[in-house]
Formats: structure tokens, sequence, C-alpha cells
């Protein structure tokens, strides 16, 4: 019977893939806190421009807001090994952050257009929403 051949200590030859560093996915890569940074500086600059409407404020407080925690729920999906509770999790906290920023865009912006196109954009701001819902629920991937 011949034996298993030996692995060879050949330095030159790549072995399997190195195992992945747990730590390395925790960190973020430095375009994204330069995308945070100019983030919390426009959070900065709208607040200070809309001044004493608390409406604005607030909309602008709640649309930045919605925005990091839309990046976390991205960064958590991408993250997260395929099939796992997590990655469902994520998926779903992405629908939903971006179902609620849509609809408060749509909600400011109806608000300015005359009724007519104001039906518009909400029919186009459900069918992106209904869309979204296909594409990350429904559809099969291929």
């Amino acid at each position: 019977m011949a034996s298993p051949p030996k692995p060879s200590a050949d330095p030159h030859r790549e072995s399997a893939a190195p195992a992945a560093d747990p730590r390395r996915n925790r960190r973020l890569p430095w375009a994204a806190v330069a995308i945070l940074l100019g983030l919390a500086g426009n959070l900065a600059l709208c607040v200070r421009r809309v001044g004493d409407d608390r409406g604005a404020v607030a909309f602008v407080g709640f649309t930045h807001l919605n925005l990091l925690l839309l990046f976390a729920a991205i960064r958590r999906f991408e993250v997260s090994p395929d099939g796992s509770v997590a990655r469902g999790r994520a998926r779903l906290a992405v629908w939903l952050l971006t179902t609620t920023l849509t609809a408060s865009f749509t909600w400011r912006i109806g608000a300015m257009l005359p009724l007519s196109f104001a039906i518009a954009a909400w029919i186009m701001a459900a069918a992106t929403v209904l869309g979204g819902f296909y594409v990350l629920f429904l559809h099969d991937e291929k």
C-alpha cells in the first residue's frame, strides 16, 4: 500500500487560504470614517442653518440618525455569514431603515408639491419600497 503524500515544505508553494482575522471585520476603513465625519459636519451645518425651526431640526436629526443606523446595518449585513440569522436580521433592518428614510423624504417633499405631484411622489416611493422588499426577501438568488 502506498502511503499518502506528505505536504511539501516548499516556502514558495501557497497553502490553503489563511485564517481570517476576526478583528479585521471590526475596523472601519478610512473612507467610512471620512464619510461619517462629513455626515457629522453636515448635520452641524444643517442644524445651524435651520435655527429655531424645531420641525426642521427634528427632520435633519432623524434623517442623519437613520443614515447612521443604515450604515451600521449594511456593515452588519456584509460581515454576517450567508444564511445566518444575523444576516437575515441585518437584511430586515436595512429594508426598514431605507423604508423610513424614503417615507420621510417623500413626506417632506410632498408637503411642498401640488397634490397631483405629491401623489406621484408617493406612488414612486411605494414602488421603491415594494421593489426593495421583493429584491431583498422574495427574489431567489440564482
